[in-house]
């Protein structure tokens, strides 16, 4: 299989929700799998897009080093838990190895924010 054929099918994998990952699988496969089974989706958005609660990740890798994301999956902060008793040092350099090889880009249009209604007129009473 080329690897522009097996990148198509990890990604069609990872966006119709069916993982089938292994110990032999590559860091960034055992990384997505990590970020769908332990609720990163719940605050980050399905393949960290979209954001929600937490922020989006599709560009993570632009923000933050790889240390940086380490540190605030293993010690959490900012509103994030932390998962250092939940996941071990490899499966959190797997996945940073995710975020730092994501490359989707989806815009997501935000909700448009409430516009105040004026005011009903109260008739003048004169």
């Amino acid at each position: 299989m080329s690897l522009s054929a097996a990148a198509a099918v990890l990604t069609l994998g990872l966006l119709s929700g069916s993982h089938v990952v292994s110990a032999a699988s590559k860091p960034a496969e055992r990384g997505a799998e990590i970020f769908h089974t332990h609720g990163c989706a719940h605050c980050h958005g399905e393949n960290g897009v979209g954001g929600g609660r937490g922020p989006d990740l599709q560009l993570v890798r632009k923000r933050l080093s790889g240390t940086s994301i380490a540190q605030q999956i293993h010690d959490g902060g900012k509103g994030m838990p932390a998962y250092a008793d939940q996941l071990s040092d490899t499966e959190v350099d797997d996945l940073v190895t995710f975020l730092k090889t994501k490359r989707t880009f989806i815009v997501v249009p935000k909700p448009a924010p409430n516009t105040p209604q004026p005011a009903a007129e109260k008739p003048d009473p004169s």
